[in-house]
């Protein structure tokens, strides 16, 4: 792939790596002991008691200890001689997380687009399909002004189209291990800046697969927050909110434990041993993830993020599984974002599930969102900006990537416009009930459940101006054809209108197909809804009936409602 120009070449001299010991990524204990114990009044003591070959590392808040050991073994041995202790309410490892990405060529490798010219790079923004609608957030003013988005991720570089929204101090560095940051020293360190995490090189090619470095904080915080109207690269979403980089990804990936703290530190909580963090964030981005339950500590960080009025975004990871079996996206109180592609469907990687609150454009890589075939440039990936360098950075540019890491950063953007301009802060609750509940059907059916549908800007962004989700517009019905693949969540509703002719005898609305509970409403001249309405069909399943006698000439307004989530419906009017 050939970089789109660059106007900015930088010089950075990475820092050496730590490499005087073997990196086992299984060899960290993440251990809390109980309130009111002596161990917790004392717990260095009991550590060397408990755990002489384990050395004290980090601490996280609610007395959480973190614990190096030297093997996997060691770390086994350590967890249950923790675990039986009465002092200890829990002891696990610290699993290592990574930036969610296709196992896809196109997703690393680099594309020469040669000298043909491509257009609607950014389609991911605006198309009416699997697009986002930004042009209508933009259009009441949203654009993140005066909102804080923290970046959690490899952190980012320098580049013109994003240095001048990035907080003053650049975030902070959360990596406490030297191997994987790169850097000389376990501790953390003012600045999120991406060194880099390549590995396919020595020492990180004997330790971890990989390959060059990703540049995947760069290109997450593009989508978020570039300079818009600069005449160069890219438009960012929420373009007048700031990025508060937070690097808690480096050669290997990242410990949960790192992310946990920079969790807290960046919503404005206390971290031992780190200054105050004076730009909290109202948005954290967690474009990053790996596999089993929410970590108890991890869990801990995210209720406190969210208590202090922060609100969690996570992608959904790209395994092309149920999203219950991927953390951090299976935790409690977080946004969780599946991928779409600009047709609309599914993206194949992308994980599935309950689990999952909405979807947003994360790029189908395939044309026509299929799961093989013809690559799709540009419109198969999300452009962003990364770095050019294939280790450490040397000059700024932008770049193709797929995956739901690409999905969350627009929801993330979403909630800062949104916040940019509502009467007052709202809670993580309500926008994750906004944002939900604002999100387009799917165009066609998906063949997994994700959520309630795709991301809206533009409407997510008016019910936030209101204070509720206002009734959509209603869709046209035409008789006696169906409408398939009707899709909401529990307590919503969908909203059609069908057109009946003078002289018509009978109206008759049927649903039926799919899953789930849905009832019907219908009204003449106004919308209806579960309260206002003539008519209703109320039962269980999706079978639901209304036959009107003698209609009125003119437009009658129906309603899907879901009693529970329902998806796959069919909607069809006839006359007679």
């Amino acid at each position: 792939m050939r970089f789109l120009p660059v106007l900015l070449c930088l010089s950075v001299v990475a820092a050496t790596p730590a490499l005087a010991r073997d990196f086992d990524p299984d060899a960290r204990v993440v251990v809390k002991f109980r309130a009111g114990s002596l161990a917790r009044m004392q717990p260095e003591a009991m550590l060397r008691t408990l755990a002489p070959q384990a050395t004290p590392l980090a601490r996280l808040p609610n007395a959480v200890e973190v614990l190096r050991t030297s093997s996997r073994a060691d770390t086994d041995a350590v967890i249950a001689r923790l675990s039986a202790h009465p002092d200890v309410e829990y002891a696990m490892r610290d699993p290592m997380l990574r930036h969610t990405e296709v196992d896809d060529p196109w997703y690393r490798d680099v594309i020469w687009l040669g000298d043909r010219g491509y257009s609607q790079f950014q389609a991911d923004l605006y198309n009416p399909a699997g697009g986002v609608n930004a042009p209508a957030a933009w259009a009441r003013g949203a654009t993140g002004r005066g909102i804080v988005v923290a970046v959690l991720d490899t952190g980012i570089t320098a580049h013109p189209d994003l240095d001048a929204n990035v907080v003053p101090g650049a975030g902070y560095d959360f990596i406490t291990d030297a191997f994987v940051s790169g850097r000389d020293t376990d501790a953390r360190t003012p600045g999120g800046w991406d060194l880099g995490d390549w590995a396919h090189v020595s020492p990180y090619v004997e330790a971890c697969p990989g390959g060059r470095s990703s540049w995947h904080g760069t290109h997450v915080t593009g989508t978020i927050a570039a300079i818009t109207n600069n005449g160069y690269a890219m438009a960012g979403m929420a373009h007048e909110a700031k990025i508060l980089p937070m690097r808690v990804l480096g050669h290997c990936g990242g410990y949960t434990s790192d992310i946990a703290a920079a969790i807290t530190w960046a919503s404005g909580g206390v971290v031992e041993g780190v200054p105050m963090n004076e730009t909290p964030a109202e948005v954290l981005n967690l474009s990053l993830g790996g596999r089993g339950a929410c970590p108890a500590f991890l869990q801990e960080a995210i209720d406190g993020a969210v208590a202090r009025g922060s609100t969690v975004v996570v992608a959904a990871g790209n395994s092309n599984m149920d999203v219950s079996g991927m953390n951090p996206a299976n935790c409690r109180n977080v946004i969780t974002v599946g991928s779409n592609g600009l047709f609309g469907k599914r993206a194949f990687y992308s994980n599935y599930g309950a689990g999952i609150t909405l979807a947003a454009p994360g790029g189908g890589i395939y044309r026509m969102d299929a799961s093989t075939g013809t690559t799709w440039i540009p419109g198969g990936f999300i452009w962003s900006t990364i770095d050019a360098g294939e280790t450490t950075p040397i000059a700024p540019a932008m770049g193709p990537m797929a995956g739901t890491s690409q999905a969350a950063p627009h929801v993330a953007a979403i909630v800062a416009m949104m916040q940019s301009v509502a009467p007052k802060p709202y809670p993580p609750a309500t926008i994750a009930h906004l944002v939900a509940h604002t999100a387009r059907m799917f165009p066609a059916g998906v063949d997994r459940p994700l959520g309630a549908g795709i991301a809206d800007a533009g409407a997510a962004v008016e019910a936030a101006i209101l204070g509720h989700v206002p009734l959509p517009p209603a869709v046209p019905l035409s008789i006696g054809w169906a409408t398939m693949h009707v899709h909401a969540m529990q307590g919503q509703a969908r909203h059609y209108k069908v057109t009946v002719p003078a002289g018509t005898k009978r109206l008759i609305v049927r649903t039926y197909g799919g899953t789930g509970d849905v009832d019907l409403f219908a009204r003449f001249g106004e919308p209806a809804t579960q309260i206002a309405h003539q008519h209703a069909s109320i039962r269980p399943g999706n079978n639901s009936i209304v036959v009107i006698e003698a209609p009125q000439a003119g437009d009658h307004y129906l309603a899907l409602h879901g009693t529970q989530a329902f998806s796959g419906v069919q909607v069809r009017a006839t006359v007679e």
